[in-house]
């Protein structure tokens, strides 16, 4: 790691440290037929403001939680921006998830204020009956914010930056999610540690199609370009149809992706004239040939990247390369690298025991740094594991290879953890083990992970029955409990589970075992029936 400490002791210094405030900032695209709405730097600083006051209005003060069900708009960013202003905790949901899992993490994290679009009335009226949160929409949020026009707010007082900022819940191997506790430190440590990493110009402009209710979307999609000087364009959601026209009428010259829009942009013929001028693209498998045929296809570098989100968002990055370069640390290895630690960051590779192992050999990827998290909420066993011996577990198995340099570039070769990684979107496949297991035919049930060029991964489902039923039936069965991403696509019957000796089911070889049958899916891409 380095010496390296914040020039800003709050968020607020941070948010005033912008001097360009005739320069855009954010640009938001939401719908078919691109409405458009768009923030100077000065405005948005207006803006978070105005929304700091009203949050406070609403009883919001430092330590308070706010949860957000608001989606891919601007009025998300702006109440997390706010609630930073503040030194209170966001808490962003995922509209596609249920209800039960966002009274859980409501209630979990004892939000006292929940925001939503009016798009998600139905959703959060669910949410306020199993728990007491008050609500407000973001159309009256907006309103109040529009009602302080004239002199600005009373100013809030400065937040330290070792307030709870941010807290994402994402599944554990245990199937109950995990509240990571994230500080204002990490996400402006990160933000520093990319741009030095990035070495992008002042004139960047990020073109951001992954969800906000996650790091990868929020921080390098948002909070990033405030931090360098950048601007960057919102759309409400991916499409793949649309997203090279967005990009080209709004002068955007990079983007964060996942290796699933990657391959469904293989899919769109190449845009005429200049397209962007790289892609960052991580949060899941990413295939060799994936990333060397998006290349060749659109000419667009893509720079593979590696975090979680205890790490906040980014630990390591490919460096900006020559082709050649790129294609040897793509072809000369089982993977494509991960590339070295970013600066702020030390990353590593331990045995069992908690030492470093050789140049070359398997172990666990490890992190250590200003980016780590705080903890995990109210879970201080599972926060001790993860943290032992003062470095995070990432729970994914790796290796370090030398670069000519003597730089460490790193390789992601499996995982620990049994969590299923589909679209980027961490899935525990304990919750998928006890839908299947309702059902009153399936004696004993095992989700499992297999290779998939549109997802990275896929679900398959291992059941050993009790009595005959079709797989048309368990997949009915299943889709009345889970939503399409989180459901088996594959049924597999069979009675040979392995076991370690104290009778727990062995799912990572069991996924082994079943890889060549599974083979087949590879190339398929599932979706929802019509």
């Amino acid at each position: 790691m380095d010496d390296f400490d914040l020039s800003w002791s709050s968020f607020r210094d941070c948010l005033a440290s912008r001097l360009d405030d005739a320069a855009t900032f954010l640009v938001e695209l939401r719908g078919e037929v691109r409405d458009r709405r768009s923030w100077t730097v000065g405005e948005w600083r207006r803006d978070v403001e105005r929304t700091a006051a009203c949050l406070r209005d609403q009883g919001i003060e430092r330590g308070s939680v706010v949860a957000a069900l608001a989606g891919n708009t601007a009025d998300a960013l702006l109440l997390a921006y706010g609630c930073w202003l503040l030194g209170a905790c966001y808490v962003p949901l995922n509209a596609s998830d249920r209800v039960e899992r966002h009274s859980y993490v409501v209630s979990h994290s004892s939000a006292s204020l929940l925001v939503h679009s009016p798009e998600m009335e139905l959703q959060a009226r669910g949410i306020e009956r199993s728990d007491s949160v008050a609500l407000l929409d973001t159309a009256r949020l907006s309103l109040l914010r529009e009602a302080a026009l004239g002199p600005d707010p009373s100013p809030v007082p400065a937040a330290e930056l070792g307030l709870a900022a941010l807290r994402i819940y994402t599944s554990g191997t245990t199937g109950a999610p995990k509240g990571v506790v994230l500080t204002t430190r990490n996400l402006l440590t990160d933000c520093d540690g990319l741009a030095r990493a990035l070495g992008w110009p002042a004139e960047t402009r990020m073109m951001t199609v992954l969800p906000i209710h996650h790091v990868n979307g929020l921080l390098i999609g948002s909070l990033l370009p405030w931090v360098n000087g950048h601007s960057t364009v919102l759309r409400d959601r991916f499409r793949a149809s649309s997203f090279w026209d967005d990009a080209r009428l709004e002068g955007a010259t990079v983007s964060s992706v996942v290796p699933t829009l990657l391959e469904f942009l293989l899919g769109t013929e190449p845009p005429p004239g200049p397209a962007l001028r790289e892609v960052l693209c991580g949060a899941g498998p990413l295939l060799s040939e994936t990333a060397i045929t998006f290349e060749d296809t659109f000419g667009i570098p893509v720079r593979h990247l590696y975090g979680l989100s205890e790490t906040t968002a980014v630990v390591t990055l490919m460096p900006s390369l020559s082709v050649e370069e790129r294609r040897r640390w793509h072809r000369d290895h089982p993977t494509p690298s991960i590339g070295p630690a970013i600066p702020h960051v030390e990353v590593d590779v331990h045995d069992a025991a908690g030492e470093s192992v050789a140049d070359g050999v398997t172990g666990e990827l490890v992190v250590r740094g200003a980016v780590v998290m705080r903890e995990y909420a109210d879970m201080g066993m599972e926060t001790e594991q993860a943290l032992r011996g003062g470095w995070f577990r990432s729970g994914d198995q790796g290796c370090r290879v030398r670069a000519c340099s003597g730089e460490p570039y790193f390789f992601i070769t499996g995982r620990l953890k049994e969590v299923i990684v589909r679209g980027g979107v961490n899935i525990s496949p304990v919750e998928i083990d006890a839908v299947l297991r309702r059902h009153k035919a399936v004696r004993f049930a095992l989700a499992v992970p297999f290779e998939n060029r549109f997802y990275g991964e896929e679900i398959a489902a291992y059941v050993s029955l009790a009595s005959p039923v079709s797989d048309a039936e368990i997949h009915e069965h299943c889709a009345k409990h889970l939503e399409f991403g989180r459901r088996p696509k594959v049924i597999i019957r069979g009675d040979e589970v392995p076991f370690t000796s104290t009778g727990k089911p062995q799912r990572l070889e069991l996924a082994q075992r079943l890889a060549e049958e599974l083979l087949p899916y590879r190339e398929v891409q599932f979706r929802p029936a019509s």
